[in-house]
């Protein structure tokens, strides 16, 4: 290729990158919102708290925060932060939905459905839902649901909400349809795609039910139940090239997470490494000191080395705790065979 060809294709990189940075949001609190709105609410919890250490009475910052620790489910935190909000300035429109929220992650479905009122939305019949959930009464969350189906206001995390509510009960019919009402009006929201993921589990499809996950761990790279859940869901649909490929993805994003090492634990028993399996859970062996499965597979290997004996002792708390669970009973049956 000639020497202007290269440059030419210089000059446009060039030009796209600086296109590109132009575009990206300067300001903590728009890179904040930015990564809420992609449901990437690790980041933009770091962005917003790097807004606040600048500004501590930043209301759109702290508004932001108490809507991102609400979706992380650290209700307590959201509390203060609205009470932060409410000191420094006029709270937004639904503070009080937003207070009933975090009443409820932190366990006082009273307070919070005193918070609620008589808003009509359809977030306000969800929360009822759950404050009827939270107090047993399944009929009274029902009739909330239906209620907030017809309700003004967006309506996807409501029909997520009642899709969980109905998987939770084994009812698979009114679960599917309100997975279908979900994926209508808020397809790529992650409540939506987890609760077509678990459906399709229950269903027993698992392919269908990886592809959710998978695609969950796409919008959120950093989202740990949804891999562990395509970990599981791609085993089920006997795709090794995949579950392993999760696994080493889990293991290199995660390099401090014991169930990731249990996991690469895993792999090296499926290939027969049993010593490499032995050195990776001995390293971390305290650390694992409460994880049955890892401790399980600790012992396998001290068996597959020879060492009865000790692999015995190790298993044998486990067995009588998990006396129902296969691979312990098959484990137990393996050591009693080599002794």
């Amino acid at each position: 290729m000639p020497m202007l060809g290269y440059r030419a294709i210089f000059a446009m990189s060039l030009a796209a990158s600086l296109a590109a940075c132009s575009l990206l949001p300067s300001d903590p609190t728009d890179e904040a919102q930015a990564a809420f709105d992609a449901q990437d609410y690790l980041t933009a919890r770091d962005h917003v708290q790097t807004a606040l250490a600048h500004d501590a009475a930043d209301t759109r910052a702290l508004e932001l925060l108490a809507r991102t620790l609400l979706a992380m489910g650290q209700g307590g935190d959201a509390l203060v932060t609205l009470d932060r909000l409410g000191q420094s300035g006029t709270p937004p429109a639904d503070a009080n939905l937003l207070a009933a929220e975090g009443k409820l992650q932190t366990g006082d479905p009273v307070a919070a459905m005193e918070l609620i009122g008589d808003d009509p939305t359809a977030e306000a019949w969800r929360l009822r839902a759950l404050v009827a959930i939270a107090q047993g009464e399944a009929e009274r969350a029902e009739q909330a649901y239906a209620r907030g189906r017809r309700a003004e206001g967006p309506r996807g995390k409501l029909f997520a909400s009642e899709a969980t509510f109905h998987l939770g009960r084994g009812d698979l019919g009114a679960a599917e349809q309100a997975v279908a009402l979900a994926q209508d009006v808020a397809p790529d929201r992650v409540e939506t795609l987890f609760v077509s993921a678990r459906l399709a589990e229950a269903q027993g499809n698992p392919v269908l039910a990886l592809s959710n996950y998978l695609r969950i761990v796409e919008i959120v790279p950093m989202d740990r139940p949804a891999l562990l859940a395509a970990i599981a869901t791609s085993e089920q649909a006997e795709l090794p090239r995949i579950t392993r490929h999760l696994i080493a993805y889990g293991a290199a994003t995660r390099p401090l997470d014991t169930e990731f090492v249990y996991q690469q634990a895993r792999v090296d028993a499926w290939d027969g490494n049993w010593q490499t399996v032995r050195e990776r859970l001995q390293a971390h062996e305290t650390e694992l000191a409460e994880h049955d499965p890892a401790r399980l597979l600790y012992a396998e290997a001290l068996l597959q080395l020879g060492q009865v004996e000790t692999a015995r002792a190790i298993a044998a708390p486990i067995v009588a705790r998990r006396a129902d669970d296969p691979a312990a009973v098959r484990l137990q049956a393996a050591i009693e065979a080599a002794s």
